[in-house]
């Protein structure tokens, strides 16, 4: 994925304060610590979420001896945050849209000896995962906060959930299909690395099959459309999607398609025709474009049986 350019908040204190700085009740908390100060300021990881809504932020500061959470409703009121600080070193987690109304639990733990990050360990939870929750995003960073000066501190905005969309033609009228996840996730820990270095770890334990939703003949051309799921479970290698099937004569028909795994953040897409549908199919799967580093399923099904 590639960094925006256009950065989605940014922090509106100056850089350095050099007469004046303020001195309110929470920079009183540290009597006796040189003080200095942090803002904030976020930017998209991927420029496809430009224009994507975040109705709340929650930061989590550690470091020198002091953990700090803040929450907001917006980044243009977390840009307005100025946090008094011990100088020292700190890290810096932001968790967007990961609350109750949007559909998430976060919890934590105390860091371990063995993980380099002062944060706490947090875990971030879907509350319903077949509710189709709104997006979210995390980041991390590391920062130097210098005494009686303002630090503002970079994070870029790394999207959380899986999007999936499937799209079904030839579907017969009278008939109806309930789709299925299985192996997503059942946690993400935001403060853990994943394979290629980004922060972020689906966990190894699978969450319970997720349904996508139910298909019709009037609505199978609709489709389902980027239903937002956790990745897939580490130490898992593929994706299960799950068709249950009732045919306008009542048959009932469970057919499993075997697809890669998924990762965090990028679109899945899924063409199939209902006339090809066996029962166990192998998906395969071809990149789409650069900006969104997605893997498309081309519909192609392969049947085991005649191979």
């Amino acid at each position: 994925m590639i960094a925006a350019s256009l950065t989605l908040s940014a922090c509106r204190h100056k850089n350095h304060f050099e007469v004046d700085l303020p001195r309110d009740e929470q920079s009183q908390k540290y009597p006796g610590s040189p003080i200095g100060y942090l803002g904030n300021d976020l930017s998209w990881e991927d420029i496809a979420d430009v224009k994507s809504s975040i109705t709340h932020l929650k930061y989590f500061v550690t470091g020198a001896g002091v953990k700090e959470e803040r929450e907001f409703a917006s980044p243009q009121e977390a840009s307005e945050w100025m946090l008094p600080l011990p100088a020292g070193e700190y890290d810096v987690l932001v968790a967007a849209n990961m609350n109750k109304a949007n559909g998430f639990s976060l919890s934590e733990t105390a860091p371990t000896r063995a993980v380099a990050l002062s944060l706490p360990t947090v875990y971030s939870y879907l509350d319903n995962p077949s509710f189709n929750p709104k997006q979210a995003w995390s980041g991390i960073a590391h920062v130097s906060v210098a005494a009686d000066a303002m630090t503002t501190v970079h994070l870029d905005l790394d999207r959380l959930l899986a999007l999936f969309t499937l799209k079904v033609k030839n579907f017969p009228e009278g008939n109806t299909i309930d789709v299925s996840i299985r192996n997503a996730a059942d946690y993400v820990t935001l403060t853990a690395l994943r394979a290629g270095g980004r922060y972020g770890l689906p966990s190894d334990k699978i969450s319970a099959d997720i349904s996508l939703g139910h298909l019709t003949f009037a609505n199978a051309q609709s489709e389902i459309n980027e239903f937002k799921v956790f990745p897939t479970a580490t130490g898992i290698e593929k994706t299960m999607l799950i068709f249950h099937i009732v045919t306008s004569e009542g048959i009932h028909l469970d057919y499993e398609g075997e697809a890669p795994a998924m990762e965090n953040g990028k679109k899945y897409v899924l063409e199939l025709d209902y006339n090809t549908l066996t029962p166990y199919m192998y998906i395969t799967s071809t990149s789409i474009n650069d900006w969104t580093d997605a893997w498309s399923f081309n519909g192609e099904v392969l049947n085991p049986q005649a191979n």
